[in-house]
């Protein structure tokens, strides 16, 4: 029996919670200033200037009485430009600044047909800042409070979009087609970063959606289009896919969110070659509807999925559609799936894709210049928070690390399920500064005691417990038998038995990290601050959570 209308639209209202309740503000082109500064150097009306310039310049910093014409002469906003009646093919450029009402935009703003609106994409638009929203009715979802809509053949490229008003959804595409939404930053909306609706059909690429309340990319309707390459970073649900949208999702990231991925209704998406870990709940969610739907494709003999799954909190994979869904060469855990899911192993070693990389604050200290090895590791970490200097400035690289700061590291840095019960141990009592953090690395595998009960917090970690901690909290195990891949270090006779496959695994994973010779390991060697987080940033790497780097100490086997 066939859905009605109504009852699809309450089945996907129960799915992403969308509300229909925003006041409606309907902007009148005509209210829209279109008058030059008569003491402007061009005397163009507003129609010629469109017809004479394919570029359109605008800044904060502008006048609206400007010709726009030169980034010398800047509009004051985009609100303005636009109100010139703008032929497809005419490119908005945008200057670093801020956009908002009070530089005299007015939101919704609506990118005409064939229009690109660009800031600066070689940097997602970090400096290129529109926020604000409005309302306006659509069509399939009635009243919202929205920041962007665009036109047929419309691109957005290089901006940074937020609409943090109540249910604000930062960019709207409503059955317009042939989009391009391409090297963005959507973040800190209230709602969405992206929503696809209607017949739309889009390409959604190069883009940072983070800090988005509800999810980064909505799809539904009958939206088409390719999501690729794009990072979803802590940002509610990475996409949620719905109605009979049939969107291809290629070499994403969705990491760190509440939810990779969630599927509901009518939906026939495509996953191919993406990167779905460390989220809150599930990696991929497959809702029940029709009988047989939705179909998710996963990959084919023809066509491997190639996805990696990995480290989810509650499961990689979880199927509750009660069709069997077909998964062919993506790297999953079978222990992490729930309900029906036929998996066919990759034939080969997976790579996980590249996307852009999640703007963070730049910390720096004074013993660590930009010529130290370990400069990188240290300065990446300190931006998310997982590492810290001292107050005067300084981070000690050389500094040893103990088991409890170690454990504290891990507390920061991974986020894994826990694999086991609590445990108390002698030398840990419940006051002391690390006893949550060395619970959380016993929890979840990272580490344990010396006995059943003691910790000893306060003794230096070595190299190779650093590599062991590692290799058997994230769950690596060698490939091969371990001496020969242990080969590689001139010192491997030195690396003690107990640590030689999780040594071999970490070494085939790229967690090994050896300064300033490539062949020596000093396994026994206390570990320093420096190297500490160059293992665990190249673990955070092969999880996932953030980009290689490149570095000539990192081992390559």
């Amino acid at each position: 029996m066939s859905l009605s209308r109504t009852s699809l639209r309450l089945a996907f209202l129960f799915t992403f919670g969308l509300s229909q309740t925003v006041t409606l503000a309907i902007l009148n082109d005509s209210a829209i200033a279109q008058n030059i500064n008569p003491a402007s150097s061009t005397s163009l009306n507003s129609l010629q200037l469109a017809q004479a310039n394919t570029i359109i310049f605008v800044s904060p910093n502008g006048l609206d009485a400007n010709s726009g014409i030169s980034a010398n002469q800047p509009l004051r906003s985009i609100t303005a430009a636009i109100a010139r009646n703008l032929q497809s093919g005419t490119i908005i450029q945008l200057a670093n600044g801020n956009y908002t009402v009070e530089t005299g935009e007015q939101f919704p703003i609506k990118i005409p047909t064939g229009v690109t609106l660009r800031g600066n994409p070689a940097n997602q638009g970090q400096e290129v800042i529109i926020s604000g929203g409005g309302g306006f009715v659509s069509p399939t979802f009635a009243r919202q409070n929205v920041a962007m809509l665009v036109e047929k053949g419309a691109s957005v490229e290089g901006i940074t979009l937020t609409n943090k008003n109540t249910r604000g959804y930062a960019l709207w595409v409503e059955s317009a087609q042939n989009i391009t939404i391409a090297n963005n930053t959507f973040t800190n909306s209230d709602h969405d970063g992206v929503f696809l609706t209607g017949v739309t059909s889009a390409n959604v690429t190069n883009n940072i959606f983070t800090k988005n309340g509800a999810n980064g990319l909505s799809a539904v309707g009958n939206s088409t289009g390719n999501i690729q390459s794009n990072t979803f970073d802590n940002t509610g649900f990475g996409l949620a896919i719905g109605q009979n949208s049939k969107v291809a999702i290629i070499s994403n990231r969705l990491v760190n969110n509440r939810g990779g991925i969630v599927v509901s209704n009518l939906s026939t998406p495509s996953f191919r070659n993406n990167l779905i870990a460390n989220n809150q709940e599930n990696g991929l969610v497959i809702l029940k509807d029709r009988k047989g739907q939705p179909t998710v494709d996963l990959g084919t003999t023809a066509s491997p999925g190639q996805n990696i799954f990995q480290n989810n909190k509650q499961t990689d994979i979880n199927n509750a559609s009660g069709v069997t869904i077909v998964a062919i060469g993506n790297q999953v855990d079978p222990k992490r799936v729930q309900g029906s899911v036929q998996l066919v192993p990759p034939t080969s070693p997976i790579t996980s894709p590249s996307t852009p990389t999640t703007p963070t604050t730049q910390v720096s200290f004074k013993d660590v210049p930009n010529s130290y090895w370990a400069q990188t590791f240290i300065q990446e970490l300190a931006s998310r928070n997982i590492i810290k200097g001292f107050p005067d400035g300084s981070f000690r690289p050389n500094d040893p690390v103990t088991r409890a700061q170690f454990a504290a590291i891990l507390s920061q840095s991974m986020n894994k399920s826990v694999l086991r019960s609590n445990v108390s141990f002698a030398d840990v009592p419940s006051n002391y500064w690390a006893a949550a953090a060395i619970q959380k690395s016993y929890t979840t595998g990272f580490m344990s005691g010396y006995t059943s009960t003691t910790f000893r917090p306060n003794e230096n970690i070595s190299r190779v417990q650093i590599l062991v901690s590692l290799a058997n909290g994230l769950g690596y195990a060698p490939t091969k038998p371990a001496d020969p891949i242990l080969q590689l270090y001139s010192d491997a006779t030195t690396i003690p038995a107990y640590a030689r496959n999780s040594v071999a695994a970490a070494t085939e994973n790229r967690l090994v990290v050896n300064y300033p010779n490539l062949k020596l390991l000093n396994p026994n060697q206390t570990a320093t601050r420096a190297e500490v987080a160059a293992f665990i940033y190249q673990a955070l790497v092969r999880s996932g959570q953030v980009q290689a780097i490149s570095s000539p100490y990192i081992v390559n086997p």
